[in-house]
């Protein structure tokens, strides 16, 4: 039938392999970085830690470690119950190492229903992304929550999303222009947030910078009374 377009099957899994790949080994780059980041903060500083201090930084070295090895050997995380200071510190104490300035008090015991570890890989891409592209702001880490949805909130006041693309700033390959990019990083970001039944959101600040919105279920088990903050240890220095 006249115009119709005839697609070679073989091409498309060609091509598909191909954004695959270049997917992982983009996520592959960014927990290497962590890990070496980590370390070195490790290695520099050993001397000046606190027994505490070395304990969050050898966690989130095994946390890198750890999404590093399933990136190579990947398996189908199912949904479950996770508190969210449990899953995002380590990413958080991962980022303080590579430099970024967090601003973070996540109270313990708001528990939801999804992937752990793609909710921490998302909060780490974030963080990775603020670093490359609000520096020197600081990054603010917050959540709120009801009955039905808990939010978890990454905010710099940095130069913020060109107004062109914010609509189509999760769409695989968009960069902005003036910061560049692979314009995967948020791609795989929403994605990770949408196959766990949840969101990603992004929206300008009033200072100028960047809010990205992470929506996900409210487990049954949280309840307001029980919250408290826990604050992340100051940032080590190098």
């Amino acid at each position: 039938m006249g115009g119709m377009i005839s697609l070679d099957p073989q091409r498309v899994i060609r091509q598909s392999t191909v954004e695959e790949r270049a997917e992982r080994d983009h996520e592959l780059r960014a927990a290497l970085f962590g890990i070496e980041s980590t370390a070195l903060g490790l290695n520099q500083s050993h001397d000046r830690l606190t027994t505490a201090q070395l304990f969050e930084l050898t966690t989130a070295m095994a946390a890198e470690a750890r999404r590093l090895r399933t990136l190579l050997c990947p398996q189908d995380e199912q949904s479950q119950t996770f508190d969210v200071a449990e899953a995002i510190r380590p990413v958080i104490v991962s980022a303080r190492s590579m430099g970024v300035n967090v601003h973070a008090a996540v109270p313990s015991g708001i528990e939801v229903c999804g992937r752990r570890h793609d909710t921490a890989q998302v909060v780490f891409a974030l963080l990775d992304n603020a670093r490359k592209h609000a520096a020197p702001s600081p990054v603010d880490i917050r959540v709120t929550l009801n009955s039905e949805t808990t939010t978890i909130y990454v905010e710099d006041c940095g130069k913020g999303i060109s107004g062109q693309i914010r609509a189509r700033v999760f769409e695989r390959g968009v960069v902005d222009e003036r910061s560049g990019g692979s314009g995967l990083g948020l791609f795989i970001a929403r994605r990770l947030m949408v196959d766990q039944g949840g969101s990603l959101s992004v929206h300008s600040r009033t200072c100028g910078g960047t809010s990205f919105k992470l929506v996900l279920h409210t487990a049954r088990s949280s309840s307001r009374r029980e919250l408290r903050s826990i604050p992340l240890l100051p940032a080590v220095s190098a």
